[in-house]
């Protein structure tokens, strides 16, 4: 039996994930979509024909079980949205694309709310905290740890034995070396290539890195 799903933001991450969910329903019919929450938008608007469904206080009044994905880039967002959501009929799925590589079944641990997009590729011993999101292409070596809520863009490659704190956001196309640690809520900037360990709140762009915020 499909369980019912809504996605939460209805812009173009939002409707990335619909289509995400709708790939992996051609493999195996479990989840019924059911529309977008979406703060800005107005309720029974349509979003490559799905509707919305209302705002913060639809989703915290909805009376039946419903699996919510957050589709906000932004770490913070994110973050400060989970914290709004007291509705205890919302349950946040782990979706994991049939054309990634979420790698080692038995070694990796993923958080609750985790998404990881097609073309992903991850090996072994990795642990993905609660909410992050893995965008397309990115790879990620041995042992690193992706802390909760923290966002990876398009083409990131994250080393082995890598610690990135939580809240974090990954620039599409970064690179970080191994045995690198990245310190909460710090920003890569894309492109970026991090060689040395930085400390919480840091601001990395260049080749190599330096931190902005200092």
């Amino acid at each position: 039996m499909k369980q019912d799903i809504a996605i939460y933001g209805a812009g173009g991450l939002g409707r990335e994930f619909a289509l995400l969910i709708s790939q992996i329903n051609r493999l195996t019919e479990e989840w019924n979509f059911i529309g977008f929450f979406d703060d800005n938008i107005s309720p029974n608007t349509k979003v490559d024909g799905t509707p919305v469904l209302g705002n913060l206080q639809t989703s915290q009044e909805w009376k039946n079980p419903l699996n919510l994905v957050l589709a906000i880039a932004d770490p913070q967002i994110r973050f400060d949205l989970r914290e709004k959501l007291a509705n205890n009929k919302l349950r946040f799925p782990t979706l994991i694309h049939p054309q990634s590589n979420a790698g080692d079944v038995v070694q990796n641990r993923f958080g609750e709310g985790v998404i990881i997009t097609a073309g992903a590729i991850l090996t072994t011993g990795i642990t993905v905290g609660d909410f992050v999101i893995i965008n397309l292409a990115t790879t990620i070596g041995h042992d690193a740890h992706i802390g909760s809520f923290s966002s990876l863009m398009p083409g990131c490659s994250i080393s082995g034995n890598v610690q990135i704190g939580e809240r974090s956001q990954v620039g599409t196309g970064a690179r970080i070396l191994q045995n690198i640690s990245i310190g909460a809520q710090s920003v890569i900037g894309a492109g970026a290539v991090v060689t040395k360990s930085f400390s919480a709140k840091s601001k990395l762009i260049g080749i190599p890195a330096t931190n902005r915020a200092e």
